[in-house]
């Protein structure tokens, strides 16, 4: 499945209040961060939520959760119940229901395409 992303997030106000608080590329680290783990929620289907071991254990950055409480300071995640999430994920993001619809109706279709394929080559299963 593919993440998507506003391609004026690298410009966006909040990425760059985020990254002042975490040094010289403060920015930079802010939107490798914000991108990886919402790379990793959408592998997982996790809606936005990014569970906070998940999060101290990234192996991107030395200080992670220095970086997830600028993200939270800056408004591009929320403190959860079990870590944070993604403020907005579904705004640019499927559900992890119409990710599971889509591949569910994509194995259907080629699973029928095949089928289709055999019998037009005179092959029967």
């Amino acid at each position: 499945m593919w993440t998507r992303l506003d391609d004026a997030l690298q410009d966006h106000p909040k990425v760059f209040r985020a990254g002042a608080s975490l040094g010289p590329d403060g920015p930079a680290i802010a939107l490798g961060v914000y991108t990886a783990l919402l790379m990793w929620s959408n592998r997982y289907l996790t809606d936005g939520a990014l569970p906070i071991d998940v999060v101290r254990r990234l192996p991107h950055v030395r200080k992670p959760m220095a970086v997830a409480a600028a993200l939270v300071a800056a408004g591009l995640w929320e403190p959860d119940i079990d870590g944070f999430r993604i403020h907005d994920f579904h705004v640019f993001n499927w559900s992890a229901a119409k990710v599971r619809q889509h591949r569910l109706a994509d194995l259907l279709r080629k699973q029928n395409g095949k089928q289709n394929g055999r019998r037009r080559h005179g092959k029967k299963r």
